[in-house]
């Protein structure tokens, strides 16, 4: 066989084995492309959607308080009854008959428990519809600057009702809008007296949260 009879032998053979091999390799691309691995879908986990916090509304005496002037205000003082049942009326007989206090009610503000008045109705006491210091504080300067907020019940022995607590959450953002006073100065009454008002039990730090947001 001559030369160039061996060349083309040899090209042929070449070029078979690389037209199979382009084959083959056709081959595994067409397999590859159709095949899909099964799918495995995650079980899903109940949604649990995270709790909402609690922004302060506007009271509903707010348009009542509206229409009064305020004169200047610069702390809120929060109280307990220190009694299981009680309303303004009654702390009001009590503090003119017995502490023979001629403006009756020390405080600005009572949020009832339920008992001798609606759960968490704010009643608005006479200090606050005139404009005249409280009676709350034992301290001259917290009485004289100071709103004071009385929630009706015992909080050594008990908690304030979730209604009463979003009352008082309302009342003390509303007056913290309406008197300029800063969030500092939002205190309970042991912080100004030797007392254990408003009770060990009284969610102090969690009315500043929700007052915060």
């Amino acid at each position: 066989m001559s030369w160039y009879n061996k060349a083309r032998q040899k090209d042929w053979r070449v070029r078979l084995s690389v037209w199979w091999t382009c084959i083959f390799t056709l081959f595994l691309v067409l397999m590859c492309g159709c095949y899909k691995p099964e799918m495995r879908i995650p079980e899903r986990e109940a949604f649990i959607p995270p709790p909402k916090p609690f922004k302060p509304q506007i009271p509903k005496i707010a348009a009542e308080l509206e229409r009064l002037d305020t004169r200047y205000w610069k702390y809120i003082v929060i109280h307990h009854s220190a009694s299981n049942a009680d309303n303004a009326a009654s702390m009001d007989k009590y503090h003119r008959e017995v502490r023979g206090w001629e403006n009756g009610l020390g405080y600005h503000f009572v949020i009832g428990n339920g008992s001798n008045s609606g759960d968490g109705q704010i009643e608005i006491g006479c200090r606050w519809l005139h404009q005249i210091n409280g009676a709350h504080a034992g301290n001259d300067e917290y009485n004289q600057y100071g709103i004071g907020i009385c929630l009706v019940g015992n909080f050594e022995d008990d908690n304030p009702t979730e209604v009463q607590l979003r009352s008082l959450i309302e009342l003390v953002h509303y007056l913290q809008q309406r008197c300029n006073i800063p969030f500092e100065n939002i205190i309970m009454h042991r912080h100004v007296k030797h007392t254990a008002c408003p009770g060990k039990n009284f969610p102090y730090y969690e009315l500043l949260a929700h007052l915060a947001q």
